[in-house]
């Protein structure tokens, strides 16, 4: 986490180079990298234009503005947090901004795998249901199972799993925007 209000800055310019809010998440800031990279790529201009020195001039900057980046440092960023008493009884807190400190980025942990994998579960635990409510529900009695099926639970499973965990809330709106209108 930044230690001054210089680097604050710098962390705050680079979302605003990339154009991203400060609390976007690491495959979201990844995404509008890779859009912007794609966009001003020098090879896409001829050697010797202006174009070219522009371009080549923006992807130095986007990369520069990515790299510090990477991991949306600024995501569940707090300005400022109570300072630590200790040795005394807890007290209420104070609101002077005085007796606050900033946190370091030791103390915020990187949430980006663990937030992939998360929601990659939430996903596909999901697809479970869906499987055994197909199972209960669309099968004949006199069912046969087989290893195609097996491998189509096991692709319908995996699938909500990544789709949850790549497109996070856009997949879960999509899921329940379909489910209200089945109703």
């Amino acid at each position: 986490m930044p230690e001054n209000d210089y680097q604050l800055t710098e962390l705050k310019h680079a979302y605003q180079v990339l154009g991203v809010p400060t609390d976007a998440a690491a495959p979201s800031i990844k995404y509008a990298y890779r859009r912007l990279v794609k966009r001003w790529h020098p090879d896409l201009y001829a050697n010797g234009t202006p174009a070219h020195v522009e371009a080549t001039h923006m992807t130095r900057l986007i990369n520069e503005a990515y790299s510090g980046i990477a991991h949306a440092p600024l995501r569940y960023h707090v300005e400022t947090y109570p300072k630590p008493t200790k040795g005394k009884r807890s007290q209420p807190p104070s609101h002077s901004v005085s007796e606050r400190v900033r946190v370091t980025a030791e103390e915020i942990p990187r949430t980006d795998r663990l937030e992939f994998w998360v929601r990659f579960a939430c996903g596909a635990f999901f697809g479970v249901f869906i499987i055994l409510d197909m199972f209960f529900s669309v099968m004949p009695d006199s069912f046969q199972f087989s290893g195609v099926l097996a491998l189509g639970a096991l692709g319908l499973i995996l699938g909500c799993g990544f789709g949850a965990a790549r497109y996070g809330d856009k997949f879960w709106y999509s899921i329940f925007r379909r489910w209200w209108l089945w109703s």
